[in-house]
């Protein structure tokens, strides 16, 4: 019995072994995936939203500006800040490396990418002194030509790091006490600081030798303290942003600062309304208008409250034209469109926001998309 079941597990054996060799036989040789990454995004205008972070690894995210169209992001180290240049083509981004995270050497590296591939060209070690400020502006910039870029340094004794990008190098640093943000000017490697007196100071390089000339007063740092955050017009002016929500247009173009004219925006406007956020104005060109995030009810420490409305102001016609419904944005950027869309970091719902014109006759706004890809950000820029 033993031998009879023996040969029919042997015969039962075989013949499962002949059907299975028949349908191998019969089909396709195994072909394994080939994992492959594109070379580069997809064209057109982006948003780049820096998720800059305390913990781990900041990154640059890109969103097609057309339809919020997620294309990537560029790996940076912490607490990181970033410029676009004024092509658009490349990303300049400044953060820092740890070996240890919680002691041991840091190393502080400017790296530029190109867009197009979301890949790093070039890096460049910079002293450890940045700046760690997460989501502040004016903390890198770039010359008038983009042959140098201007770090600001807190050690916390305030100073700038100039770096000359075509040698790949650290040219020289330039002590800037009780002075802090950076202001490049239109031509040349002159850049300007706000200094705590309420005065400007303007160093003007030579080399790696600089000159220095200071502003008369212009603002008041305990009854309307000035924002970092700058924007430049297209007649060439900067605006200031206060933290009572006046703007201060200043030319720049002789030695140092010259005040040529404060607007008070929210004057008569019931409600209490101030701007609150980090990068709270963005400036469009082709309108010559200046938007701002704004909040009501404000008060002494509501400086960096998210937004219930942005608000419109026609530098031209010097009045406010419109004012939109607006949740929780702490920093916008805006297209330089005839009819341009805004885009905004949502503090409270961790998103990067897309406004576009409901109505291009009274130039008002309503949230068109939203993506939580990028998650907490402060800070963002759009592509030309």
């Amino acid at each position: 019995m033993k031998r009879t079941r023996f040969l029919a597990s042997a015969l039962s054996l075989a013949s499962l072994l002949t059907v299975h060799a028949s349908t191998f036989a019969n089909t396709e040789p195994f072909k394994p995936e080939v994992m492959s990454v594109e070379k580069a995004i997809s064209p057109g205008p982006n948003v780049l939203v820096n998720e800059a972070s305390w913990d781990g690894a900041s990154k640059i995210h890109v969103y097609g500006q057309a339809d919020m169209a997620y294309k990537g992001l560029m790996s940076l180290g912490l607490t990181s800040q970033f410029i676009i240049s004024k092509d658009g083509s490349k990303a300049y981004a400044l953060s820092d490396y740890m070996k240890r995270y919680t002691y041991g050497p840091i190393e502080s590296v400017l790296q530029v990418f190109d867009i197009k591939t979301l890949s790093p060209i070039q890096e460049i070690i910079v002293p450890n002194k940045i700046a760690k400020a997460i989501g502040m502006t004016g903390l890198i910039e770039a010359s008038a030509d983009e042959k140098y870029l201007y770090l600001q340094n807190a050690t916390p004794a305030t100073s700038v790091t100039v770096v000359d990008l075509s040698a790949g190098k650290v040219l020289t640093e330039v002590p800037t006490p009780g002075c802090y943000g950076i202001y490049p000017s239109l031509s040349g490697y002159a850049f300007s600081t706000l200094c705590g007196t309420g005065q400007a100071r303007t160093y003007t390089l030579t080399g790696d030798q600089y000159s220095t000339a200071t502003s008369d007063k212009f603002f008041d740092v305990d009854s309307d303290a000035l924002y970092i955050h700058a924007q430049r017009t297209s007649a060439g002016k900067l605006v200031f942003t206060s933290f009572n929500g006046n703007l201060y247009l200043v030319d720049d173009s002789s030695d140092t600062f010259k005040l040529a004219e404060k607007i008070e925006v929210s004057k008569g406007v019931e409600g209490n309304w101030a701007p609150g956020g980090y990068a709270i104005s963005a400036y469009n060109s082709a309108n010559d208008v200046l938007f701002m995030i704004m909040h009501p009810d404000a008060y002494e420490g509501s400086h960096k409250d998210g937004s219930k409305e942005i608000w419109a102001y026609s530098l031209k016609e010097h009045k406010l034209i419109s004012r939109s419904a607006a949740e929780h944005l702490v920093a916008i950027a805006v297209t330089q469109d005839k009819e341009p869309k805004i885009f905004g970091s949502n503090e409270d719902e961790e998103t990067a926001d897309e406004y576009t014109l409901s109505s291009a006759k009274d130039f008002t706004f309503t949230k068109a998309a939203s993506d939580s890809k990028a998650g907490w950000t402060t800070s963002l820029l759009v592509t030309p």
